[in-house]
């Protein structure tokens, strides 16, 4: 016999499985953890990546408002250093002479020739100073104290346009810029902003256009003795002098090759990588589609409140790439600035976290397969070992139940031998009531059909009475009603009798008018023709008359016959009423003695039925205790053969 089929081998197979498949199945979990693990980390990542993308951003946005505030605190006090300068020497004034200028729109170019008195401070002319290298009064002064650019502007019409008459502000030919002046109308048509604010006479402080680029400005309103606003007293400095600020933000890295770029809303680089492209303008920029995004970017931007990000994904191909890489901008506006706050990244740098974890999974696989394999081989040598042990301790087990088994076999057929002549015997007895049972059950389903017919034929003698009963009243009323008719059919003659006399009156009264006419001659012709009228309507009347005589005549005599048969007929009806009155007494009193009957036997049959189903209980109990010791010796042999093949596979 096959090692496969001994016990040993039986125990060693399944004792394995047992262990293989908690070890697969914990193997199958791990697995799974590590890929959902690796997809959570994937999640986190981005949120982490997209995360750091807004809070660079935001870093950038609270530098800039950080910045605004320290420069527009700076300028604030530069403008009150220049209007204390300007106390010192005097307050502003205008002398009677004037002075040509050769005005100069900053904005377009455009020149225009005007005469302005000279404005004094402190009865000091400000000139006309355009060298750099040559001192103008107040400017200077207070560029020399707290550095920044100042300069004081002087109306040059009632449509509120201001000329720089004294200014350190340098254009890009390393002149003074006076002469230049801030036109009251924009070139777009609007309003300018520092124009229409300090003409309504207040302080403007923030962002403005100064000469040739922008400025963190204050411009304060200088008025006449009067009160009206006749020039500006200004102070600024250079959005390009927060260095700190603009290298701030070209050292911000993002990811492995990412960046911060600073762009106005024009598509104009404010701060670009490295700062190597600082002014250019890249609003066609197209991505690696054809798309425009610096353009869409822009316009996102111009669109977001404080504090709030918009986002941009665009393919991007370097020169040398062989393929394009998306790139994410996380994007914010800081309108006082007019600045476009971008940090970029490829896209898929973000999942170089992601790409570690399941690198770190998969080698986390591999060792638990290890583990696995490992375990699997202790746990065969495990139980290699119980199932030994479990052969040997079966043998003895197995050679003690065959010889129990044998004696318990042996007595198991001499219990089943007296239990099946026991049920043979019930068996028999509870056939011979089965047949009695059978018989007295015929017999009383006889009485209760004829007990049943006995009481259907005393309803019926009954029905019978009633309808003859209801037959003789029928023919009581049917007299009665045919001698009302005979009543009926005399009186009519008597009046028949009387419609004749009538019209034999008639007649002869008739016949008199007529002979009464036709003595009259012609005047009692129309009376003639009445009387012959009235003469034939009673001979009609007479025939009528005669004719319905007849008639009624003849329905007399049948009425009369009618009245004599139908008391012949009640006579008869009477007679039958009597006779079904006897038949149904002598029906009911044999309906009675049937359900007596009927009742008796069925006492009988139940008594009968009552000890067959004791006989028949005892019966089966016979059998199945015979059925129970065949059970019990087909056990025993059972158990035997077990015990013998038991042998068989320990050997």
């Amino acid at each position: 016999m096959s090692r496969l089929n001994s016990l040993k081998a039986r125990l060693l197979v399944p004792g394995i499985l047992l262990s293989l498949v908690p070890l697969a199945l914990v193997m199958a979990v791990a697995a799974r953890q590590g890929f959902e693990m690796a997809d959570v980390i994937s999640d986190e990542c981005t949120e982490i990546a997209y995360a750091d993308l807004d809070h660079i951003a935001a870093s950038v946005y609270t530098l800039c408002e950080t910045q605004q505030q320290v420069l527009q605190e700076n300028v604030n006090s530069g403008l009150n250093v220049t209007k204390a300068e300007i106390a010192r020497l005097g307050a502003l004034d205008f002398a009677p002479e004037t002075v040509s200028w050769d005005a100069v729109n900053q904005y377009t170019g455009k020149s225009q020739s005007v005469q302005l008195p000279r404005m004094l401070a402190g009865g000091e002319w400000l000139g006309q100073n355009r060298e750099a290298g040559r001192t103008t009064p107040v400017v200077d002064r207070v560029r020399d104290q707290i550095g920044g650019t100042a300069t004081i502007f002087q109306r040059m019409n009632d449509a509120g346009d201001m000329l720089r008459v004294a200014t350190n502000v340098m254009k890009a030919d390393g002149t003074r810029a006076i002469g230049t002046y801030i036109p009251a109308v924009n070139p777009d048509g609007k309003p300018n902003p520092v124009i229409s604010t300090v003409l309504a006479g207040r302080t403007f402080r923030g962002r403005a256009y100064v000469v040739d680029r922008w400025y963190i400005t204050a411009y304060e309103p200088v008025r006449d003795g009067q009160g009206r606003v006749v020039g500006i007293s200004y102070f600024g400095v250079p959005m390009e002098s927060a260095a700190a600020l603009r290298q701030a933000i070209m050292d911000i890295k993002v990811g492995e090759t990412g960046y911060v770029y600073v762009l106005d809303t024009k598509g104009n680089y404010v701060v670009s990588k490295g700062g190597t492209r600082d002014g250019e303008n890249i609003m066609q920029a197209k991505d690696a589609d054809g798309v425009a995004f610096i353009e869409e970017i822009c316009t996102k931007a111009a669109k977001l409140g404080p504090g709030e990000v918009a986002q941009q994904l665009y393919p991007w191909k370097n020169k040398g790439d062989d393929e394009a890489r998306v790139k994410i901008a996380r994007i914010m506006y800081y309108e006082p600035w007019d600045w476009v706050i971008g940090a970029s990244s490829y896209l898929d740098e973000f999942y170089h976290a992601e790409r570690l974890t399941r690198e770190i999974s998969r080698k986390g696989l591999f060792f638990q397969g290890g583990v696995t394999l490992v375990t699997l081989l202790l746990t065969c040598l495990v139980w290699w070992f119980l199932a030994h042990r479990t052969d040997k301790a079966f043998s003895t087990v197995s050679n003690r139940m065959r010889q129990v088994s044998g004696r318990m076999a042996d007595s198991a057929a001499h219990v089943a031998g007296s239990s099946q002549l026991m049920a043979s015997g019930a068996s028999e007895q509870a056939a011979s009531l089965e047949e009695i049972a059978a018989s007295l059950q015929e017999l009383s389903a006889m009485t209760e059909r004829n007990a049943d017919h006995a009481r259907q034929t005393d309803g019926a003698a009954v029905q019978a009475f009633d309808a003859a009963s209801h037959g003789v009243g029928a023919m009581s009323r049917l007299t009665d009603a045919i001698g009302h008719i005979k009543h009926s059919s005399d009186e009519t003659a008597r009046i028949l009798k009387t419609i004749d006399e009538i019209a034999f009156q008639t007649n002869l009264l008739a016949l008199n008018a007529a002979v009464e006419a036709a003595r009259a001659g012609d005047a009692g012709k129309g009376f003639a023709v009445v009387a012959e009228e009235v003469r034939n309507l009673a001979g009609r009347s007479a025939e009528a008359a005669r004719n319905t005589a007849t008639l009624i005549d003849e329905a007399q005599g049948n009425a009369a016959n009618g009245v004599t048969l139908v008391e012949e007929a009640s006579r008869f009806l009477q007679d039958i009423e009597t006779n079904v009155g006897n038949v149904k007494t002598l029906i009911a009193e044999v309906a009675a003695a049937s359900d007596e009957q009927a009742s008796g036997i069925n006492e009988i049959t139940t008594a009968v039925d009552q000890l067959d189903t004791v006989t028949q209980a005892n019966a089966a109990n016979s059998e199945e205790s015979a059925a129970a010791s065949e059970e019990l010796s087909a056990q025993a042999h059972d158990v035997l053969d077990l015990a013998r093949t038991l042998m068989r596979h320990v050997k």
